[in-house]
């Protein structure tokens, strides 16, 4: 039997798997990752302001594959190409097709003490730490009237939905302690010169405009130097206080590739091909933010988004199957059909092209997206449930 393997359960990982099943009969599927269970990290932010982190973003394997591809939970220590093995601490797999989806990582880009000092948002663990961090902070020093100051680093998306969320929660702490809200002062600082550079003015001023009427502060065109237990610097000699710097201000390849032998392009990650195999090895795939694919029309890498990592996981999973019958390859075609910022309760923004739809109407586009995600990866009761659940516990916050 056929040992065909995928390493990372997250959008590309979760995809490359059902679309092994899909294509595949009679072979041995096997998903690696470090957890239990697939995270929607596109609501990473909602679970630094929830009470139940577990129950809306993270889905079972075992819900989504079932008993149709054997689940191993562990973190990977090394991978050999050649000889096709893959270690874990206390297991060893060999493979005849793998498909590496091992995600992204933090990157600090070697600034002083920002690792040391700053929290990440790419965890459950991250999130809850955030969370945490606030109550004990907000505990300790609102009844005496004492400010405790949040420092975002990064306003791109994941900085800008975060800032949003947190001025909710800042609200709702504020309300329940019977405490003025502004006594907890968001500010995002942003080496660009505006909110999600990588959007049009139009939808940068909407989100900028908002997050300032909901109590937020910026600074931006300024990169954070170096930074210290309460305080950072920046490059144009500006100096902040805080008592929680939380980092969105970019991610890399997962570093565990630098010992892999492979072919990694000037962004660290693998390279590959119109098929998503490495150049070197063709029964070796990569996919998601692991993998830097060149758009043949653009020129440019695709973008890490998971509607990316989707299509490019299910296109690997199909490619696999297209090996095994010895059929020939699909190209993958690089297809993004717009963005989603969520700006706090029922309000965000979709852009597409020039349609920008906001407020309600793109909060409803959300809730859409969503349920479609959760459709495609789980059974129709399964995915309702969970999407209503989710819409249950927004209503009651």
């Amino acid at each position: 039997m056929t040992n065909i393997v995928v390493l990372g359960g997250g959008f590309a990982g979760v995809a490359a798997g059902l679309s092994l099943l899909k294509h595949i009969k009679n072979q041995k599927i096997i998903l690696i990752d470090k957890n239990s269970f697939h995270l929607f990290t596109p609501s990473l932010y909602e679970v630094a302001t929830s009470e139940e982190p577990m129950r809306n973003i993270a889905i079972p394997f075992k819900e989504i594959f079932g008993d149709k591809a054997e689940i191993i939970t562990g973190a990977i220590t090394s991978i050999n190409p050649k000889t096709q093995r893959i270690k874990l601490k206390d297991l060893e797999i060999s493979y005849d097709y793998l498909i590496l989806a091992l995600g992204s990582e933090p990157a600090y880009y070697d600034i002083a003490g920002l690792s040391e000092y700053s929290l990440p948002l790419k965890t459950i663990t991250d999130a809850v730490k955030i969370k945490d961090s606030m109550h004990k902070l907000y505990d300790l020093k609102a009844p005496k009237n004492e400010m405790v100051s949040i420092i975002i680093g990064g306003g791109g998306f994941s900085g800008t939905e975060l800032a949003a969320e947190l001025l909710e929660y800042v609200y709702k702490l504020s309300k329940e302690h019977s405490l003025p809200p502004n006594l907890i002062k968001i500010c995002i600082i942003a080496g660009s010169e505006k909110l999600l550079k990588e959007l049009d003015d139009h939808v940068s001023n909407i989100a900028t405009t908002r997050l300032k009427k909901l109590g937020a502060d910026f600074i931006f065109g300024s990169h954070i130097k170096e930074v210290f237990k309460n305080k950072l610097t920046t490059d144009k000699n500006q100096e902040f206080s805080f008592d929680i710097l939380i980092w969105t201000g970019g991610v890399k390849a997962n570093s565990l590739l630098q010992s892999f032998g492979l072919v990694l392009s000037k962004s660290g990650q693998v390279e590959v091909n119109e098929f998503l195999q490495t150049k070197e090895f063709p029964n070796f795939f990569a996919v998601g933010d692991i993998a830097e694919f060149i758009d043949p029309v653009s020129k440019r890498p695709a973008p890490g988004v998971a509607q990316v990592a989707e299509e490019e996981g299910k296109i690997a999973g199909e490619n696999i199957a297209r090996l095994i019958e010895k059929k020939p390859l699909v190209p993958y075609k690089l297809k993004h059909f717009g963005y989603i910022v969520p700006l706090r309760g029922r309000y965000a923004v979709f852009a597409t092209g020039t349609l920008h739809i906001k407020g309600f109407f793109g909060w409803i586009i959300q809730q859409f997206i969503f349920l479609r995600y959760l459709l495609g990866i789980l059974p129709f009761y399964k995915a309702f449930r969970k999407w209503n659940q989710f819409e249950k516990d927004l209503r009651q916050e």
